[in-house]
Parts: C-alpha cells; structure tokens; sequence
C-alpha cells in the first residue's frame, strides 16, 4: 500500500474522530444551555457560577501576592496551562453574566415563531435579542479577566 494512501486513511479516520468530538460538544453545549429554561436549576446554576466567581475574586483581594506568585510558576510551567487557566476565569465571567440575563429573558432560547402573522419578522428581532445577550455574556467574561488581572496587579504593587 503506497504511503500516500495510508496517509489518506489516516487523515479520514482524524476527520471522522474530531467530527464526532464536536458534534458531542455541541450536544452537550445545548443540553446545559437548554437546563438554563429551569428556573429552579437557572438559579442552581447562578448560585455555583456566582459563588465560585466570589471566592475567586475573595482569593485575589485577600491573597493577592499569593495569586500572582501562582500565575507566575503557573505560566513558566506551561502556555498550555496558562490559556487554561485564563479560560477558566474568562467561561466563569461568561456563564455568569449569561446566568443572569436568562433570569430576566427566560425565553431566550428556542422560540418559535411559525405561522405567526409578521413571524420573520418576530423571529429576526428575537435572533437579535438572543445575539446580544450571548455578546453580553462574552463582554462579561472578558471583563471578568481584564479586572482580575488588573486588581491583583494594583494589589500587588500598592502593598
């Protein structure tokens, strides 16, 4: 068999693998941003996110040397990990932020508009209320980062 056919082989078997992880991301995705039409687990949900985002915020004002000695030995050990860690912090931001906008617009998601007079028309105004929030959420996550980093740095040079 001539090496480029294994290779070809090879390829298609990757391909068909990293089709089939993100297919189950984005199922597992919807199925987390769909238990957010729950009340009871929405605010299940913010009750988590918020108190983990306090008791990372409570760590960089009460320790703040501590936590930058941290992000420093973390970011010589590893890029990889740094990114990770700057995720973290960024999804708790995100999914907070997101949390809370579901509590006020708990039909975000999924409505549908079929058969309805001026349905298109309902319909885009919804996919534009639904792209704000997601955008609001994203804004949230990175500020959640920004201001982080930004506080410890002042902490950590103020004392």
């Amino acid at each position: 068999m001539p090496a480029r056919d294994l290779l070809r082989k090879g390829l298609d078997k990757f391909e068909g693998n990293r089709e089939q992880s993100d297919q189950e991301f984005a199922e597992l995705f919807i199925k987390h941003v769909d238990a957010l039409s729950n009340r009871s687990k929405l605010k299940l949900h913010l009750a988590i996110v918020g108190s983990t985002t306090f008791l990372v915020w409570l760590s960089v004002i009460i320790f703040p040397r501590d936590v930058a000695r941290a992000w420093e030995v973390v970011s010589e050990l590893n890029n990889k990990l740094t990114a990770v860690l700057i995720a973290m912090l960024f999804g708790l931001g995100f999914w907070f932020t997101y949390a809370l906008f579901r509590l006020k617009f708990p039909d975000l998601e999924d409505k549908r508009f079929d058969g309805e007079i001026l349905g298109s028309f309902h319909a885009s105004k919804h996919s534009l209320k639904r792209y704000r929030v997601w955008l609001a959420a994203t804004v949230g996550g990175i500020l959640n980062v920004l201001i982080l980093v930004a506080m410890d740095i002042y902490l950590v040079a103020g004392r």
